[in-house]
């Protein structure tokens, strides 16, 4: 809520009055006061929103793709689909969140993607591009579950409260960061969840299984049943 004073005697003010209540005098809207420190805050908190989802693409290490788990799936199940990976789907939907959000924070937003013949071709990539990425993270996932790979809860808090630690985040800072972001508490939890499911899986095969990184990975896509419905 903004802090409003009034212009004559500097009293607080609270939202839609009209007469000051310490000095008695008329208040016009264009008149309130508005202090200075409020106005600075919108700035400070982009910046606040700008490190965390850089975090959110480097959560996860190296299996994590840029591209991946920064919205959350509303409209999962919905729409048509645009790839099968290991029996789930991967809805056109989704691709269009991912696609989104992609233009937001590269600044093309206001940006027309099909204006010219190059437009039409280089969003055509991206898209491309961000199913792959949706399609490498859904392999992982699901191999992890047929490793029976669990993430504690604990793990999953643990790590949130170093994420806002390490960032010297408030609880308010926090969650104003994921209403920014259309995400709620649980959805950033599942996407906790589901980084520390890849970083185990790949840490069971290189580990447990003997194998470098890039053959465990070869392995698990060999025996992935991966089907592209998206043209």
């Amino acid at each position: 809520m903004e802090n409003l004073e009034c212009p004559n005697c500097g009293n607080a003010l609270a939202n839609g009055v009209a007469v000051c209540g310490a000095c008695g005098k008329e208040v016009k809207d264009d008149e309130i006061a508005r202090p200075p420190q409020d106005q600075e805050k919108g700035p400070g908190r982009k910046n606040v929103y700008a490190i965390l989802a850089v975090l959110l693409v480097i959560l996860g290490g190296a299996a994590l793709l840029i591209f991946t788990g920064l919205l959350p799936n509303p409209m999962k199940g919905g729409g048509s689909t645009a790839a099968i990976v290991n029996g789930e789907k991967i809805t056109t939907a989704e691709v269009d969140q991912k696609f989104d959000l992609y233009k937001k924070m590269s600044g093309k937003s206001g940006q027309s993607d099909s204006a010219t013949p190059e437009g039409k071709a280089a969003a055509a990539d991206m898209r491309r591009q961000i199913l792959n990425a949706m399609i490498q993270e859904k392999i992982l996932v699901t191999e992890a579950v047929k490793e029976k790979i669990t993430v504690p809860p604990q793990e999953i808090a643990d790590k949130i409260s170093a994420v806002k630690k390490s960032l010297n985040l408030s609880d308010k800072d926090f969650d104003a960061f994921l209403q920014n972001h259309a995400m709620t508490p649980a959805n950033f939890e599942k996407r906790i969840e589901k980084d520390f499911l890849i970083s185990k899986l790949v840490a069971k095969g290189t580990q447990e299984k003997g194998l470098t990184k890039d053959a465990w990975l070869a392995e698990l896509h060999s025996r992935a049943k991966v089907e592209i419905l998206a043209k």
